[in-house]
């Protein structure tokens, strides 16, 4: 990535009040403005090269480099005294920093007068780290002052607090290593499908239960952890609900400290996603709305641009799976001619798991519209991007989903090399995938019989494997994005694929 491009990417994650400050501050300058030029360049245009051709036009004789450092120096600082006002985690490291300004300035009691300010802040926002930085801080000093009126037990009183502090520091560490260990297992490996895969990550269930038993800090940030943690590990071994009742307990607990939470509220969003897709998995689609409607709210809050848009991303994806696996197909092609169109404008500046999930959401839509040459086009962004996606479970989804496509186009010659391809990707050899089974089955009878009493015959062989899929908790996980089991049943069947879908979703 280069210097334009970086630039670029901060300048479009700006929030209109971002862009107002900055502006503001920018006009009360003197000397030259052509790096508020190149501002405004970055805010209208897209596309790098022409930012870089269009200032070098216009702005004849001044440097395109020298512009853009200065303008990255200042877009910075006017952030940072922004992010003052909004995050306390600022706040405190100013304090402080003028802390040690006035001590070093002579002024040991003004600078002790901010540490404590810093304290109180730092314990009411659970911000551990920080605290015992001001709390070492002020140790500090107070050596520095010879420990000015202050008897040993004072003094053995707050090294023993800055002990108590180190404790709970490294349990919360502890925490974020074993949820952090479990999301890159989840992510490179994918959700347990069997008995055996549940139990490979039973070392950081009991770590992590044997954490919680020997800790004596129960505080937020403990609480959000272990939250966490148990209903991801829920979800994605199949207990759906289990999962869905931690989560719940996670939301909870972020409501009642809501002046706890990041900004952006990271975790918070973790937690309204792990919920919808495990209403997914479960298929209790109804229950979705209210959660859909939590990352409504999100959207309007006062974010980063970049948050905003990976918000909306989210809720795109989720809002039209619930609409196609509730049969309501007329309402999701709404919705993607409305805010999908908006989101695909702005891909680039999306992450990639982002544009991953927002190019399948497409592509199911169009698939089960039976609209296949649009539906092969999405699919297209996914393919031909390299291994750009290849990391992520929803990669995996979008194979199985080209099978179909293939098969429905009628390119039969597609199919040997890609399963085998799969089958050594998901290490079929060792443990059955009875869902990727039931498809690389289905999709070899292609073309399917003509005459319904064949299909009719074709189906009754079917129907037995799918029945158990569906009762199986770590096969239902994989259909929760596309529900495979009801795409066989529609074309063999000839039934209508929303009615077999609304059927799925009622039962």
């Amino acid at each position: 990535m280069n210097k334009t491009e970086s630039l670029l990417i901060l300048v479009k994650s700006l929030t209109k009040a971002e862009k107002r400050y900055f502006r503001l501050w920018a006009n009360l300058q003197a000397g030259d403005k052509a790096y508020l030029a190149l501002f405004e360049l970055l805010d209208r245009l897209d596309a790098p090269q022409l930012v870089t051709e269009r200032f070098e036009r216009e702005q004849e004789g001044k440097s395109f480099e020298m512009a853009g450092k200065y303008l990255y120096r200042v877009l910075m600082d006017c952030l940072i005294r922004l992010r003052e006002k909004q995050d306390v985690q600022t706040e405190i490291g100013n304090r402080i920093a003028k802390a040690a300004i006035l001590f070093e300035r002579d002024l040991p009691e003004h600078a002790l007068d901010e540490l404590a300010k810093a304290k109180r802040q730092a314990a009411e926002h659970d911000q551990d780290l920080l605290l015992h930085l001001v709390h070492r801080t002020e140790l500090r000093y107070l050596s520095a002052m010879d420990f000015d009126r202050m008897s040993e037990r004072e003094l053995v009183s707050r090294q023993m607090r800055v002990n108590e502090i180190m404790k709970h520091t490294r349990s919360i560490n502890q925490h974020l290593q074993l949820y952090d260990i479990l999301r890159h297992r989840l992510i490179y490996k994918g959700y347990a499908r069997s008995e055996k895969q549940k139990e490979d990550l039973n070392d950081l269930v009991l770590s992590e239960l044997h954490l919680i038993a020997n800790s004596s800090y129960k505080g937020f940030e403990a609480e959000k952890l272990h939250l966490l943690f148990q209903a991801t590990y829920y979800l994605n071994s199949g207990s759906c609900g289990l999962a869905i009742r931690y989560y719940r307990e996670l939301i909870n607990l972020f409501e009642r400290n809501r002046h706890l939470m990041l900004n952006p509220p990271i975790y918070y969003l973790f937690a309204v996603r792990g919920i919808l897709d495990s209403l997914m998995a479960a298929r209790i689609y109804r229950e979705m709305s209210f959660f859909l409607s939590r990352l409504e709210e999100m959207e309007g809050g006062e974010y980063s641009a970049e948050f905003v848009l990976s918000v909306q991303a989210m809720r795109f994806y989720y809002l039209s799976l619930q609409l196609i696996h509730s049969g309501s197909f007329e309402a999701a092609g709404e919705l993607l001619k409305s805010l999908g169109g908006r989101l695909l404008a702005k891909l680039p500046l999306l992450g990639l798991e982002d544009r991953l999930k927002l190019h399948l959401a497409v592509a199911i839509y169009h698939i089960s519209a039976g609209e296949y040459a649009l539906s092969r086009r999405s699919m297209r962004h996914i393919f031909g991007s390299g291994k750009l996606y290849h990391a992520f479970p929803s990669f995996k989804i979008a194979r199985l989903l080209n099978l179909i496509l293939q098969a429905e186009l009628g390119n039969y010659d597609f199919f040997e090399n890609e399963i085998e391809a799969i089958k050594r990707d998901i290490g079929y050899e060792k443990q059955i995938y009875a869902t990727e089974k039931l498809i690389f089955r289905f999709v070899r009878n292609y073309p399917l019989p003509v005459y319904e009493k064949n299909r009719l015959k074709l189906w009754e062989s079917y129907r037995k494997d799918i029945r158990r899929i569906e009762k199986s908790k770590y096969e239902r996980l994989l259909q929760k994005t596309f529900n495979f089991a009801a795409w066989i049943e529609s074309k063999l069947t000839r039934r209508p694929l929303r009615d077999v879908l609304l059927e799925a979703a009622m039962g």
